[in-house]
């Protein structure tokens, strides 16, 4: 047991940069006086409690960590740290600024810059995730192929966060839906007009409908965006980092060993 805490810690610092950890744990701090804060001065916004969402997104700021301790032939154990620069910040943004300093309520058009900016970075973990099984299972793929299956997962995740969202408020009684008119009102100061919304809003019934229809397009074009991104700059797939280079030379040492045993 020793032994493997001192090896999971020795691969975290070996594989990871002084100054990604250090961003990381800026953030997760960040995070953790944001919920030690709402707990002891009892925020509730109007009766919805971010506390669980944002022990749930402080949990996702630990991701790669949690990735470690899968068994070693487990395709997440072959992701990039380089991932949680991203993922940390979307975390962050999503539950510090959005749910703690009441960003979604008080920042207008807060909520569908996430969105495009959630499934840009959604994209860009299918990315990772793909490289990460090549290398895994050893095939090689043209980026093209990888970039398509990071697109795919990429809108599996937005619509994995909508479900969140819904149950979170479903059954836990939050707002992340911002199914709340009267809430959105009072933020406004009670002027219909000053609510901010991507499609107009002629009945306060379709309130909600409107702001999840907005997130889905919002889901769209940042994932298309990021999509076009990796497109022109698969950088997976080239250069130091590029993984069919990696298989190919792991492919080429293993007959090699091969070869040399039979021949010995």
């Amino acid at each position: 047991m020793k032994n493997a805490v001192k090896n999971y810690f020795k691969h975290i610092f070996s594989e990871c940069k002084k100054a990604e950890l250090v961003w990381w744990w800026i953030l997760r701090g960040l995070m953790v006086f944001g919920i030690i804060d709402t707990i002891v001065n009892g925020k509730d916004y109007d009766g919805s409690n971010p506390v669980i969402q944002m022990f749930a997104n402080l949990l996702g700021m630990f991701a790669y960590e949690i990735c470690l301790l899968f068994p070693k032939n487990n395709r997440l154990r072959f992701l990039s740290p380089r991932f949680q620069n991203i993922t940390a910040f979307g975390f962050f943004l999503g539950s510090f600024c959005g749910a703690y300093l009441n960003f979604y309520y008080t920042v207008p058009g807060f909520d569908k810059i996430l969105h495009a900016l959630g499934t840009a970075e959604a994209v860009y973990i299918g990315y990772e995730y793909v490289a990460a099984t090549q290398l895994k299972f050893k095939k090689t793929c043209p980026h093209q192929i990888a970039n398509l299956c990071a697109l795919g997962l990429g809108f599996v995740f937005s619509s994995a966060w909508e479900v969140f969202e819904f149950t979170y408020d479903q059954f836990f009684g939050g707002d992340a839906q911002h199914w709340s008119y009267a809430n959105a009102l009072k933020t406004a100061g009670g002027d219909p007009s000053k609510i901010f919304n991507l499609f107009p809003v002629s009945d306060p019934m379709r309130f909600a409908l409107m702001d999840t229809m907005g997130d889905i397009v919002l889901n769209f074009v940042g994932g298309f965006i990021m999509y076009a991104i990796l497109c022109i700059i698969p950088y997976r797939h080239k250069g130091k980092g590029n993984v069919n280079a990696k298989i190919l030379r792991e492919l080429a040492e293993e007959r090699k060993s091969e070869y040399e045993a039979i021949n010995s």
